[in-house]
């Protein structure tokens, strides 16, 4: 292609005419070569490659592969990242942090499923330190002067015994029985913790303090509100009621009953009197047209209103059926919450005072309730809910069928013919 004639006059046509872009790609390479460290083709093989006898790392496996993933910054998150190679322009830039320290958490050790080998006789030793654990002793009985012997007697005393489950002292039959399972021998005698008997007291007093704050707030809403009468008044107004109408009546009060019934006299008379109109009378025969007019016209009322019934026989059904359901459902509901009633009765706490509870058990005296000591009583009346075998044992009836021996028959007589009656 011919090359178009341009003007070279001024200096800024030289510089925009000019052709410089080899200079430029010269010197980029020369730039670019001066970063890296010289030119590629100057160097000698041994700056450029080395030579590894054995790998410095071993070959990730897959399953460190996805374990790395863990640590990685999520995919979510890769757009918040700042990629650009521009610098930040403001050098000292105010942070501003949190001021909840946070504590440093501990990485969490990774845990790996082995196969279990043979096992061999060796306990491995564990990991926890057996002598940090904190002792069930309490620190009065933490003491060098007191020995080991009188630790286990006064642990064992007050309901927390320091060795439990020890199989040297259990009977054989007893070893090999599982702890759930195991029950005490009869006749020992049951020592309960301090601590048991005290969560008992608290929740015997509770209870009390409940009772007695409902007696007051009845006290306060009913009674006090209620109008309080001395005996003296009582007697009086009791005097007053029964002697109506014997003793004879003041004249005072006589004069104000007269005039009291002056009053209404002249209120009647003051009041206009209403004349009613006089009514049209009615021959005998019309009467009795609107009358038989009346009864059949009801006849016909009735018969239309069967008819209407006739068709609704299968709804009335329906309905008499929903109302047969309704019925059995309320009376379940009822035997179901009469049952929920008895079931739901609390019998009282059975406890000992501490005075009481020293010294010799025949001398603790029995609660004189009838719901803790009359039990079965109870149950003969059915003031509570008797056992499934006593309702068993009662509702169960053996069917019978009676025989009579022959010997014993009666001879079947013969139908007796009706007596003719006489014409």
């Amino acid at each position: 292609m011919s090359k178009k004639h341009v003007s070279r006059k001024l200096k800024s046509a030289w510089r925009k005419h000019i052709d410089i872009s080899d200079v430029d790609q010269f010197l980029e390479e020369q730039r670019q070569d001066e970063r890296i460290g010289g030119r590629i083709a100057d160097k000698p093989d041994q700056e450029l490659f080395s030579e590894e006898k054995r790998p410095a790392k071993a070959k990730t496996t897959l399953r460190e592969l996805r374990r790395n993933k863990f640590g990685e910054l999520p995919r979510s998150l890769l757009p918040l990242v700042n990629t650009s190679n521009v610098s930040d322009p403001v050098v000292k830039r105010n942070v501003k942090k949190s001021r909840v320290t946070l504590a440093p958490v501990a990485p969490v050790a990774s845990v790996r499923f082995r196969k279990r080998g043979r096992p061999s006789g060796i306990a491995k030793p564990t990991q926890e330190d057996l002598w940090a654990k904190e002792t069930p002793v309490p620190g009065e009985l933490q003491n060098e002067w007191i020995a080991k012997e009188l630790v286990h007697h006064t642990l064992a005393h007050t309901g927390k015994p320091l060795v439990t489950n020890l199989p040297a002292r259990m009977d054989p039959e007893q070893r090999r029985v599982p702890l759930r399972k195991r029950l005490p021998a009869e006749g020992l005698s049951y020592n309960p913790a301090i601590d048991d008997y005290l969560e008992l007291k608290d929740k015997l007093v509770k209870e009390e303090k409940k009772i007695i704050r409902h007696e007051e707030h009845l006290d306060r809403v009913l009674t006090s509100k209620l109008g309080k009468m001395t005996p003296e008044e009582r007697y009086r107004t009791a005097i007053s009621e029964m002697s109506e109408g014997l003793l004879k009546p003041d004249k005072n009060n006589q004069s104000e009953e007269e005039e009291d019934e002056k009053k209404k006299d002249e209120e009647e008379e003051e009041k206009p009197v209403v004349v009613a109109k006089a009514k049209k009378r009615i021959s005998k025969a019309k009467k009795r047209a609107r009358m038989l007019q009346h009864k059949e016209e009801k006849l016909l009322e009735q018969e239309l209103h069967k008819l209407v019934e006739i068709d609704r026989v299968e709804e009335i059904a329906a309905e008499v059926e929903q109302e047969v359901q309704q019925t059995q459902r309320k009376a379940e509901y009822r035997v179901r919450k009469r049952k929920a009633m008895r079931a739901k009765l609390d019998l009282p706490i059975d406890f000992v005072e501490p005075e009481k509870l020293s010294g010799s058990l025949r001398t603790i005296e029995p609660l004189n309730n009838l719901l803790a000591t009359g039990l079965p009583k109870v149950r003969k009346v059915s003031i509570l809910k008797r056992t499934r075998a006593e309702v068993e044992r009662k509702m169960r009836r053996i069917p019978t069928k009676r025989y009579t021996r022959s010997s014993h028959k009666e001879p079947m007589l013969p139908p007796t013919k009706p007596a003719k009656r006489a014409k």
